[in-house]
């Protein structure tokens, strides 16, 4: 083709894309925040209001009668069930069952050697790690009942046992490690307490900021609602409250430690709640369950303590006392 023609064609095409007409509704826009429902939030809160009565009065009782370790049993039983229903429907009713069972023994077996009968086993000791070697042991025992299974049932599936044991670890360990940091001594009481309601004060604080002022997505492909700015509220939310808690209840806060446990617990309340919209997203459900009207299901409502319990244990038993949150 003659360059005279190319450059005419060019041209052609040029003065034709000038022309075309870009609709005002398809420009990208900066998202607007969403708001608050008032609907939507009076439900949240008389749902949440109910839940928090039953963990506060679960977590004050502690050993008395059990009602702490039977209250996290529960919780690991209803939990594993929507994990299951959500990542493997179609799972064999065996790992269906043990997974809940391993789940659930977890906490019960920390209260039962933590306080019960410790002296029918004295290869536990009597040091402040026998809870976690009897964990240790549930652990074993529920992977030699994975493989036993698996190696005498003819159609069993890989998928079902791995999805087993990961929805027994996934519930079973962090709300052990809640029933831990409630039998750290003295401060325990006040360690639970403040753990379980920092976690609800960064997601009140996320949400709230994240509804007035949220225009920057975080995750929008996960969770489209999270914002940066939610993000930003939830942590100041979260290390106001572990500054004022402790100068409330012991006479003494620490700056450092406030914005160290407050940035853990906003970042690993964000990733538990990340993780299980993920899980949400890719079975194709809004919710992990119905059981808690505005909130969805028990995984909806914890989702954010099965990360932050576990990595709030890990620092209260190493550094803790360091930085000032239990005293020797």
């Amino acid at each position: 083709m003659p360059a005279s023609r190319l450059k005419e064609k060019t041209g052609d095409v040029a003065d034709r894309l000038k022309s075309v007409h870009i609709p005002e509704n398809i420009k990208p826009v900066q998202a607007q925040p969403a708001g608050i429902k008032k609907a939507s939030l009076i439900q949240r809160i008389i749902t949440g209001a109910g839940f928090v009565v039953v963990m506060l009065g679960a977590i004050v009782a502690g050993n008395w009668l059990m009602l702490l370790p039977l209250l996290m049993a529960l919780f690991a039983v209803l939990g594993t069930r929507e994990f299951f229903r959500m990542v493997a429907p179609d799972m064999a009713r065996v790992p269906y069952v043990l997974g809940q069972v391993i789940a659930a023994a977890m906490p019960l077996t920390i209260a039962f050697t933590g306080r019960f009968y410790v002296d029918l086993i004295p290869v536990l000791g009597t040091g402040g790690l026998r809870p976690l070697i009897s964990l240790f042991y549930v652990s074993l025992l529920g992977l030699a009942a994975y493989i036993i299974w698996a190696a005498v049932t003819r159609d069993s599936r890989a998928r079902d046992l791995c999805a087993s044991l990961f929805g027994a670890l996934y519930l079973g360990i962090p709300l052990s490690c809640l029933l831990l940091i409630r039998n750290m001594g003295e401060q325990g009481l006040l360690l639970a307490v403040a753990l379980v309601f920092s976690i609800w004060a960064s997601d009140s604080f996320a949400y709230l900021g994240g509804s007035l002022f949220g225009r920057n997505k975080l995750a929008p492909v996960i969770s489209p609602k999270k914002s940066w700015e939610g993000l930003i509220a939830g942590t100041m939310g979260a290390m106001v409250f572990w500054y004022v808690i402790p100068l409330i209840f012991l006479g003494s806060a620490s700056i450092p430690a406030a914005l160290i446990v407050g940035l853990i617990v906003s970042l690993a309340s964000l990733f538990g709640d990340l993780f299980e919209s993920r899980i949400k997203r890719e079975a194709g459900v809004k919710d992990s369950g119905t059981l808690l009207p505005g909130h969805g299901g028990i995984l909806d409502r914890i989702d954010s303590l099965l990360l932050t319990a576990p990595l709030l244990f890990v620092l209260f038993s190493t550094v803790g006392v360091f930085l000032g949150i239990i005293t020797p």
